[in-house]
């Protein structure tokens, strides 16, 4: 068994089955200088949003928002807090506390191959669509990376995120590496109308509701 089936394994005994090993090297040198010296692997773990508040919200029964099941436990401190746990006892560097919200979450899961950045600005991951949710540690060991997803896998055709976005906020524009976000997405509009939309986008993508099996 090699360091990232024995890494993996030891993530599914804490019900972690989503993770993902970005080359760090890909990154411009002057983000990579942030990170910390001898960083070069970001180790990504995701969790899926509990398929009952996904469906309450196809279904506008309103019983619980997408973001409910995070009130009582937080799963993803158990996989950081059990990443980290590995790697101390490998004897490598784990690094959890990168300052810089230019490397975010979404950049280092699309760098692992786990998914692309839809047209509602979220990660759209290959089995849960932007269902999910992440953390990341930064590492030193030798794991074997995964290939980096450079452009959107989103059809160009599909509008069901901008369709529903009570905001607007979603131009139809399609990503790849290097577009900012704001050259697709109107973030602000967004935020005023948060509180209404909780998050339908992820709800109504295709993405989801076949990794949901709600399709």
């Amino acid at each position: 068994m090699n360091l990232n089936q024995e890494f993996i394994e030891n993530l599914k005994s804490e019900g972690c089955d989503i993770v993902g090993f970005a080359d760090l090297s890909v990154l411009p040198e002057e983000l990579r200088a942030k990170l910390g010296k001898g960083l070069s692997v970001g180790i990504i773990m995701a969790t899926t949003y509990a398929p009952e508040a996904v469906w309450d919200k196809l279904s506008n029964t309103q019983k619980q928002t997408i973001r409910d099941d995070w009130k009582e436990s937080n799963p993803l401190e158990r996989y950081n807090k059990a990443a980290k746990a590995f790697l101390k006892e490998k004897g490598y560097k784990r690094n959890t506390t990168y300052s810089t919200m230019e490397i975010t979450y979404k950049m280092l899961a699309t760098i692992a191959g786990l998914g692309w950045i839809g047209k509602c600005a979220l990660l759209v991951s290959k089995k849960q669509g932007p269902a999910v949710r992440f953390t990341a540690v930064l590492t030193d060991a030798p794991f074997e990376c995964g290939e980096a997803i450079e452009a959107s896998n989103c059809p160009p055709n599909c509008s069901f995120c901008a369709d529903i976005c009570p905001a607007s906020a979603i131009s139809g524009r399609l990503w790849q590496r290097g577009v900012h976000r704001d050259e697709f997405f109107n973030v602000e509009s967004c935020k005023k109308l948060r509180s209404k939309c909780d998050t339908v986008c992820i709800a109504n993508c295709p993405y989801t509701k076949e990794g949901l099996e709600y399709s």
